[in-house]
């Protein structure tokens, strides 16, 4: 018989009790913290968990299910069949429970119905747990799903935009064209399936190719300052075939194509253009050439009527036998000739006027010569020169000579403006750089020229001044013309004249320190 424990055993024994009881409370307390953790993430998950249990066993139906889905937690776990609530077509209900069953953890892509009948698109996957349990996992594609059909559509549109527009797109890599839509096909021709030609291949007009592949490469490296440029087109690649060459536009953008960078180019067939400008130039020199023959004839009709005049009378002296009056009558005969021979020298001068001879100039120079040419005749008049010259021009291709006079008739003329002016009398020169161009301009504070006259005033023979031939403005407009720039004429801040100069440059204009 086993004696009876000693007050020591009992109080071990408690004390081991005691320390599984805390052991026990501690495990508990833990599941219960692990529970807490789990329905929180559980419920707070930005995926949808679901699981569908047998008949007296837990249903799970987060918040992000509820969300999407509409339905909630009780409504599920209430049905005796909640599959067909969300899969109500049976025979996707029956697939849905195969892949339930497989558990392989697969995503799969289901059209599910929601609570309020609208048809969602979600993806679902399915897991065995270690109890035993299937655990679906899934999240809504609906959004991203539209978003990609929408995606497509405008890809679509996009590429029958580009497939049917009358201009023509290309994409140059490495300087080979890799890309042609098909209104580029009808220019250049089909790409070849091997190898991708040449941006610059025997097509190209040779005059062009470095201009082409200059522009190209600015275009390549982010630093193109104009828009657009044009090449000339050889179909058959001979240079003398000028009857089928064809004069092309493009402006060129950089882009990325298959992750390197290239060239999007931007074509239009503009020969049809350039032939209507040659035709609409030709009408236009001939309507010039009326005009000029027209004044002409008013120049000439005066000296003219005075020679036969003059003629008339000399017969009747040499019959008379006055040798000393016929000798005034000679020399008013010769002088009328002469003014009909200046007249005529000054239409060939405008017709025919000096091939400029193009160097790199800075145009302050020619500005400056023509202000020191007229300085005399401005003070001597009382007129006001005032400069406005900038310091960080880029050089540009002009024949100095023709610039200072196209620079000193415009001073002339505005100090001929202001002859009889009796207020303040200003002239101001300036320059200045744009993008692309050199300004020069003539403001002065006369009387101005009206806007309605201010195109007549290039017109040859045309003028506002007494014992004027009208043939100055034309002749500069001509050599303006002749160096690639324009000449126009607005209204000065004086509500003058200021003639306006603008030429090409390439160069870009060195910026202000």
């Amino acid at each position: 018989m086993a004696g009876k424990p000693s007050y020591e055993d009992l109080t071990r024994r408690i004390r081991e009790l005691e320390s599984r009881n805390k052991a026990l409370e501690d495990t508990v307390r833990s599941l219960c913290e692990n529970e807490e953790r789990f329905r929180t993430l559980y419920e707070n998950a930005p995926a949808m968990i679901a699981s569908f249990g047998k008949k007296g066993s837990k249903t799970l139906w987060n918040k992000e299910c509820a969300t999407r889905l509409g339905w909630t937690e009780e409504e599920i776990a209430s049905s005796s069949d909640p599959l067909s609530m969300v899969y109500p077509d049976r025979g996707l209900r029956e697939c849905v429970v195969k892949d339930i069953r497989r558990s392989d953890g697969v995503f799969r892509e289901y059209a599910v119905r929601a609570k309020d009948g609208t048809r969602r698109i979600q993806m679902w996957a399915h897991f065995r747990v270690p109890t035993g349990t299937i655990i679906s996992l899934g999240y809504d594609i609906t959004d991203m799903t539209s978003a990609q059909e929408a995606l497509k559509k405008s890809e679509q549109h996009f590429r029958d935009l580009i497939e049917n527009t009358p201009i023509g797109i290309a994409i140059v890599l490495d300087e080979r064209v890799v890309y042609r839509n098909p209104e580029q096909q009808r220019i250049f021709g089909q790409l070849p399936e091997k190898e991708f030609p040449s941006l610059y291949d025997a097509t190209t007009h040779p005059d062009d190719v470095e201009s082409l592949r200059q522009y190209y490469e600015a275009a390549i490296s982010g630093r193109l300052q104009h828009t657009g440029t044009e090449f000339r087109y050889l179909p058959t690649g001979d240079v003398n075939d000028t009857q089928d060459m064809k004069w092309i536009h493009f402006r060129a953008t950089p882009v990325e194509y298959q992750g390197r960078k290239a060239v999007l180019f931007t074509m239009m067939d503009v020969t049809k253009t350039r032939e209507m400008e040659r035709l609409l130039h030709v009408q236009d020199r001939m309507a010039s050439l009326g005009r000029v023959a027209a004044g002409i004839a008013h120049e000439i009709r005066n000296p003219l009527s005075g020679i036969n005049i003059y003629l008339n009378a000399l017969d009747k002296l040499y019959r008379r036998g006055d040798l000393e009056r016929m000798e005034e009558v000679l020399v008013k005969i010769q002088a009328a000739s002469a003014k009909i021979e200046s007249v005529i020298k000054r239409v060939m001068d405008f017709s025919r006027p000096s091939e400029p001879r193009l160097v790199r100039t800075d145009i302050n120079g020619p500005v400056e010569e023509a202000l020191g040419l007229s300085a005399v005749m401005l003070r001597k008049s009382g007129i006001e020169v005032r400069t406005k010259l900038s310091t960080r021009l880029p050089l540009c291709l002009a024949d100095p000579q023709l610039i200072e006079q196209v620079i000193l008739n415009l001073i002339n003329n505005a100090a001929e403006a202001m002859k009889d002016l009796h207020r303040e009398k200003i002239i101001e020169i300036g320059t200045a750089c744009t993008p692309g161009s050199i300004l020069v301009t003539v403001s002065d504070s006369g009387p101005g020229i009206p806007e309605a006259l201010r195109q007549r005033v290039f017109d040859p023979f045309y003028t506002t001044k007494n014992g004027s031939t009208g043939i100055g403005l034309s002749l500069s407009h001509r050599i303006v013309q002749d160096h690639g720039g324009t000449l126009s004429v607005s209204a000065s801040r004086w509500a003058g004249a200021e003639f306006t100069l603008r030429l090409p440059v390439r160069e870009r204009c060195a910026k202000t320190p």
